[in-house]
C-alpha cells in the first residue's frame, strides 16, 4: 500500500462537515483557526514569538516537530490559542510548557547543538528539562492550566525517554491535582464561556484523560480520572486542523504526497478506545477487582464486545488494515490500531490463565486464538510501518505493542520451536525493541524483561538471530531512512468481518494451535503474576 495523494472525492463527508458546521458556536471556532494559523509566520517574522532564548529558526522546528508527531500529548494544547499567546504574553502560553514541550521533542531531532554530547542523541534537550525544573519552582504552588499541561507532558517524557516513573508518576498526580482544583473535569454552560475557551477545556479534559490511561497502561498503575466524574461530550468544535496537511518529519527522509493529518478523527477515537482501556485497568486488572467468577466473565465479555463495536465504528479512514484502498496510512493510525490489539491481548490474557489453576479447555483455546491472531497483526502493522516510515523513530506506542505482540509470541515459540513462522516474530520485537533504546529508555526495560522471559520459557535460540542489518543492528548511529523488514516475516492479514473488525478465532489459525499444551501456556503466564503482580506485568 502506497502513500498517496487524497482528493475531495474520497473523503466526501469529511469535506461537506468542514465546509459548513451547524453548530454556531463550533463554526465560530472553525472559522478563526484559519485567520489564527497565518498569524504564525507573521508573528514570527515580526520577532513577537518569545522562544525563552532559544533560536527561533530551531524553536519553529521543535515545534513543527511536536505537533505532528503526539498521537495525544500534543492534543492537550490547543494550538492557535498557544501560538497567538506566545506572540502576547497570554494566559495560555507560558515559558514552562515551551520547553517541555521542546524536551520532549528534541530526541526526535538530529541537530548536535541541541545536545550536551554532539555525539550521544540520548543527551538532547537536556538544557530544556534544566530550564524546565527550574521554572517549575515558581510555578507548582498555583494552579494553572499551562502548568498542568507542561507536567503532563513532561510526565509523559520521563517514562518514556528517560524510564524514570516515580518522578513521571509524581508528575502526573500532580498535574491532575490542578485539574480538579480548576474544575476542569466539569464543563461550564455552553452560553457562559467563549467557544475558543470552550475548546480549550475540552482539549485539556480530554487530554488529561487520555494521558492518564496512556500512561497507566504503559506502567501497570491504577488510574486517576474516572470518565464518570467527567463531563464533557467528544464533539470537539474546531476540526480545522482534521484537513491540514500530514507532515512526515521525523518519520521519513521524503515528504509525501498531501494527505490530511486527520487529528480530530484521531483523536475522537482514541478517546473512545481509552474509555475501555479504563473498563480494562479497573475491572480485570485491579486489585480490587470483582473475585467471582461469572461476574468476571461477564466482565470480560462485554468488553470483548465493546472493543468489537469500537473496531467496527472505526472511520474506514483510518483502518487501513480492513479498508486499505479507503483509508490513509498514518504513523499515529498504525499507533492506534497497534494499541486496540494490545486490549484484545489484554483482555484475552487472564482466561488463558483460568480460576484458581482451573483452566476451561475451550475458553483457553479461544484466548489463545485472540490474542495470537491480535500478536501477529501488530506484528503486521509494524511490517507496513517499515514501507513508509522510520522504524528507528517510531512512537512509544509501537514500543510498547511489540513488547506485548512478543510476549505472546514467545510463549507460543516455546511451544512449536524456533522452526515456526512465529519465531520469526518473535524475533522481529526483539530486534525493533532493541532499536528503539536508541530513543526510549523504557524501551530497554521492556526488552530486558522479553529477555527474562525468553530465557525462562527456556528459547535459547532467539538470540542468535538478532541480523546483521536489521533493527537493532544500529547501535548509536542515527536511524537509517527506512528499516524494511525481510518479506519472509510479512503475516498473513487476518480475514475483515462487518464493520471492518478482525475474526480473532479462524479456522486456519485454531487448526495451527490446536496441538498447544495449555496447562504449559497457562503456566507460563502464571510467571508474570507471581514474579510481578499483574499491575507490573502490563509494562
Amino acid at each position: 500500500m502506497d502513500i498517496k495523494q487524497i482528493s475531495e472525492d474520497e473523503f466526501p463527508d469529511l469535506i461537506k462537515h468542514n465546509a459548513s458546521s451547524k453548530d454556531p458556536i463550533g463554526g465560530s471556532v472553525f472559522a478563526l483557526s484559519p485567520e489564527k494559523g497565518q498569524l504564525e509566520p507573521l508573528n514570527l517574522a515580526a520577532g513577537k514569538l518569545d522562544f525563552d532564548g532559544v533560536d527561533p529558526e530551531i524553536g519553529m522546528h521543535l515545534l513543527s516537530i511536536y505537533w505532528s508527531r503526539q498521537l495525544y500529548t500534543a492534543q492537550i494544547i490547543y494550538r492557535p490559542a498557544f501560538m497567538r499567546d506566545m506572540a502576547c504574553e497570554g494566559p495560555y502560553f507560558s515559558k514552562l510548557l515551551l520547553n517541555a514541550i521542546f524536551f520532549v521533542v528534541s530526541k526526535h531531532c538530529d541537530r548536535p547543538e541541541l545536545r550536551s554530547d554532539p555525539n550521544d542523541i540520548t543527551t538532547a534537550g537536556w538544557k530544556f528539562r534544566q530550564r524546565f525544573t527550574q521554572l517549575l519552582r515558581d510555578s507548582f504552588d498555583k494552579s494553572e492550566i499551562t502548568t498542568l499541561q507542561a507536567l503532563l507532558i513532561m510526565s509523559n517524557a520521563l517514562f518514556s525517554r528517560c524510564d524514570e516513573r516515580s518522578l513521571s508518576w509524581l508528575y502526573a498526580g500532580n498535574a491532575f491535582n490542578m485539574f480538579i482544583d480548576l474544575g476542569l473535569h466539569v464543563l461550564p454552560a455552553v452560553d457562559s464561556i467563549t467557544a475558543e475557551e470552550l475548546e480549550i477545556r475540552k482539549r485539556v479534559l480530554w487530554g488529561a484523560y487520555l494521558i492518564d490511561k496512556i500512561q497507566c497502561l504503559f506502567q501497570g498503575r491504577p488510574p486517576l480520572l474516572n470518565r464518570v466524574n467527567l463531563r464533557a461530550s467528544l464533539d470537539f468544535l474546531d476540526d480545522y486542523d482534521e484537513l491540514e496537511p500530514f507532515q512526515g518529519i521525523t518519520y521519513m527522509t521524503t515528504q509525501p504526497g498531501v494527505i490530511p493529518s486527520l487529528n480530530v478523527s484521531l483523536l475522537t477515537n482514541l478517546c473512545e478506545l481509552t474509555i475501555i482501556v479504563e473498563r480494562i485497568l479497573r475491572e480485570i486488572y485491579s486489585e480490587s477487582r470483582e473475585s467471582n467468577l461469572v461476574h468476571r466473565a461477564n466482565i470480560s465479555e462485554e468488553i470483548k464486545s465493546q472493543l468489537r463495536t469500537w473496531r467496527q465504528n472505526l472511520p474506514l479512514r483510518l483502518d487501513y488494515l480492513s479498508f486499505p484502498d479507503q483509508a490513509v496510512f498514518l504513523p499515529q493510525s498504525a499507533c492506534l490500531l497497534a494499541l486496540f490489539n494490545v486490549l484484545i491481548i489484554l483482555v484475552h490474557r487472564p482466561l488463558i490463565i483460568g480460576h484458581d489453576g482451573v483452566i476451561n479447555s475451550t475458553t483457553a483455546h479461544e484466548s489463545v486464538n485472540a490474542c495470537t491472531a491480535a500478536a501477529n497483526q501488530i506484528v503486521q502493522i509494524l511490517h507496513d510501518y517499515s514501507q513508509h516510515f522510520s522504524l528507528s523513530s517510531a512512537p512509544y506506542m509501537l514500543s510498547y505493542a511489540t513488547y506485548i505482540s512478543a510476549t505472546i509470541h514467545a510463549r507460543i515459540v516455546a511451544q512449536k520451536g524456533s522452526n515456526s513462522t512465529v519465531f520469526q516474530s518473535l524475533v522481529l520485537c526483539q530486534n525493533i525493541l532493541a532499536e528503539h533504546t536508541r530513543l526510549y529508555s523504557a524501551a530497554e526495560k521492556a526488552k530486558e524483561n522479553l529477555d527474562k522471559l525468553i530465557s525462562h520459557l527456556g528459547i535459547s535460540a532467539a538470540d542468535d538471530n538478532l541480523r546483521t542489518g536489521s533493527p537493532g543492528s544500529s547501535g548509536n548511529n542515527l536511524p537509517n531512512e527506512h528499516m524494511v523488514m525481510e518479506e519472509s516475516i510479512n503475516v498473513a492479514r487476518e480475514p475483515g468481518i462487518a464493520g471492518g473488525a478482525v475474526e480473532f478465532g479462524s479456522s486456519l489459525m485454531s487448526l495451527e494451535l490446536s496441538d498447544l499444551d495449555l496447562e504449559a501456556i497457562a503456566q507460563g503466564f502464571q510467571v508474570d503474576v507471581e514474579s510481578h503482580s499483574f499491575w507490573n506485568s502490563l509494562v
